[in-house]
């Protein structure tokens, strides 16, 4: 019995560790579980967790830290007697089995709703586009088409006292299931199980300080989004981290997939979101593809209102710059290169050539 425990965690990590394989070599694999299997986790796990007004895997984090603190203060305290250092020796000698079983489980968890998604097919392939790169004049005809589409979307949204955007978050979540149920009508592939968006407690303590706009919880299904960050970027970080949840991993694809979404939606925050959000990544590609006079004379011809965000945005993130950002920004760097995204973050700005591809393709600009 004890060779069987012990052999369970190492084949719960082989099981997950196969099923990553199979999808790598048989693209068709990765399809079939795409379509037929992982929906059961939208539909079931992310109901279930949805239900819940706040974040569970946040509240899951505490609990693993408050009982890793709890555990070595339980230690240090054992060590002063006889009885206690017997109780922490019988204790040792079972911790390494359950550390990894628990290991095993999460590594097999995190394989089945996300880990095999990232083979999947891709959304491209879905609406029929074929992403070719990005040309100079594509890009610039590109951003000019956000340019108009911002100058009228400016006069549809709501500012502060500052003349900032101001983001109206009555039926917020409603807006961003619609506008992800209403792509899915019209190219598939996404589902209709989209649980409510959560904003973490520790938004602003943790995720802004880690540079983070948004997460997804594998384990329990959830769209986490940071309700800290300034309100022009939040419908689109929301339906970026539901693009995850209808199991669209890589991250050019899930902002792709955001900015569709958002793009059509029927509400002007998110068209407006949508937009600003494309404008931030043309801007980056366009740096590399014009010369400095070209690039300031275009970005000259953005409207105000978006200059202005821009500038509020700015601030904001400048204000987290330091060692944590720095290092979570590795970090998530190191697991998407994991992944098989080579680009590592340089992936989300890969947004961009798929937006051509269905400008170029689609709407022929």
């Amino acid at each position: 019995m004890k060779k069987l425990s012990w052999l369970g965690a190492p084949l719960t990590v082989a099981s997950g560790l196969v099923l990553i394989l199979v999808s790598q070599r048989h693209p068709g694999f990765a399809a079939w579980y795409s379509a037929y299997f992982f929906p059961v986790f939208p539909r079931a796990v992310g109901r279930f967790f949805g239900v819940f007004p706040f974040s569970v895997f946040e509240v899951l984090l505490v609990l693993v830290v408050l009982r890793i603190l709890a555990g070595v203060g339980w230690t240090a305290v054992s060590l002063g007697n006889a009885y206690g250092r017997a109780k922490l020796l019988a204790r040792a000698k079972v911790m390494p089995l359950r550390l990894m079983y628990t290991v095993s489980v999460v590594f097999l968890v995190f394989v089945l709703t996300a880990g095999i998604n990232y083979n999947r097919e891709s959304y491209a392939d879905r609406i029929g586009i074929t992403v070719q790169g990005s040309y100079a004049d594509e890009l610039v005809r590109l951003y000019l088409l956000l340019v108009e589409r911002a100058t009228l979307l400016s006069g549809q949204i709501e500012t502060d006292a500052d003349g900032y955007f101001a983001l109206r978050r009555d039926g917020l979540y409603e807006h961003a299931r619609q506008s992800m149920r209403d792509l899915n009508a019209l190219y598939g592939g996404l589902g209709y199980s989209f649980p409510r968006a959560k904003a973490p407690m520790m938004s602003r303590l943790l995720l802004s300080n880690m540079n983070i706009s948004g997460f997804f919880s594998p384990w329990t299904m959830e769209a986490n989004y940071n309700g800290d960050i300034p309100g022009q970027s939040i419908p689109f970080v929301i339906n970026h981290e539901l693009a995850h949840v209808a199991g669209h991993m890589r991250e050019d694809e899930a902002n792709f997939i955001a900015y569709l979404a958002s793009r059509n939606s029927s509400n002007a925050d998110f068209k407006y979101s949508a937009t600003y959000t494309a404008l931030v990544y043309t801007l980056n590609a366009m740096r590399r593809a014009v010369n400095a006079e070209r690039y300031a004379e275009l970005f000259g011809l953005l409207p105000d209102q978006i200059v202005r965000d821009f500038a509020f945005a700015r601030r904001y993130w400048q204000a987290f710059e330091g060692r944590p950002a720095e290092m979570a920004t590795r970090a998530n760097d190191a697991y998407l290169r994991m992944n098989q995204q080579e680009d590592g973050v340089q992936s989300y700005g890969r947004m961009v050539d798929l937006m051509l591809a269905y400008y170029r393709e689609l709407e022929k600009i």
